[in-house]
């Protein structure tokens, strides 16, 4: 009877670990270290984008803020080409720990860290050889919080369709958006797991280390 109820409690933390996990679907992604800073980017990535194809788990609104005359890499800087700036506005309930823009096969830069995808990418911070990170609305710890402004740079920005550097919507990560008139490029990002849910998965392990030890010495 006590195992039959502690597997009822480690069904219903089950239940509540899901409930409490974002419902955004991840996306697969090949990297491939290039230039400029280190380009490593793990599986459990998410492409975040606009309305309408985005749901809100997934959701941010983009827009152009001009061009400036930050050089997130001033050795490889083509003064002939503008270097612009984005702003990117979190509006799902999560926050997220890593971002990364992908160009598509129309999209020219020249601060890259490496390819995702087979296209131009980097990771969004200001830190090392390459920084296009220009500010956080809300805490300089490179965590994309549910509601917070982060503004970047994409340096000798050219698209040959001459879309804007802050269309971000359609799915699909670098080659799926081949011939794309909605999207310029991507946001990718890596899910931070909510406090809550972490405390749940500790407090199952627990019960289910629980269980072993009791099935062990039964």
């Amino acid at each position: 009877m006590k195992k039959k109820c502690i597997a009822i409690v480690v069904f219903i933390l089950l239940i509540l670990i899901i409930s409490n996990t974002s419902q955004a679907v991840p996306t697969i992604v090949e990297h491939i270290d290039g230039p400029q800073d280190p380009l490593y980017v793990p599986r459990n990535v998410h492409e975040l984008g606009n309305h309408p194809l985005f749901p809100d788990e997934e959701l941010i609104v983009s827009s152009d803020e001009g061009i400036t005359e930050h050089r997130p890499c001033p050795e490889l800087d083509n003064p002939q080409f503008p270097n612009v700036v984005v702003s990117i506005t979190n509006l799902t309930n999560e926050s997220w720990a890593e971002l990364w823009y992908v160009a598509d096969p129309q999209t020219y830069l020249t601060n890259h860290d490496g390819w995702i995808n087979g296209e131009l990418a980097f990771k969004i911070d200001n830190i090392g050889l390459n920084t296009p990170l220009l500010s956080e609305s809300i805490s300089s710890n490179l965590v994309f919080e549910p509601g917070e402004t982060w503004t970047f740079v994409i340096q000798d920005y050219i698209n040959m369709f001459g879309l804007q550097p802050s269309l971000y919507g359609s799915t699909g990560v670098g080659f799926s958006n081949i011939g794309d008139q909605l999207s310029s490029g991507s946001i990718i990002a890596t899910p931070i797991p909510a406090p809550g849910a972490i405390l749940l998965v500790s407090i199952g392990t627990v019960f289910v280390g629980w269980l072993r030890k009791n099935r062990t010495f039964s």
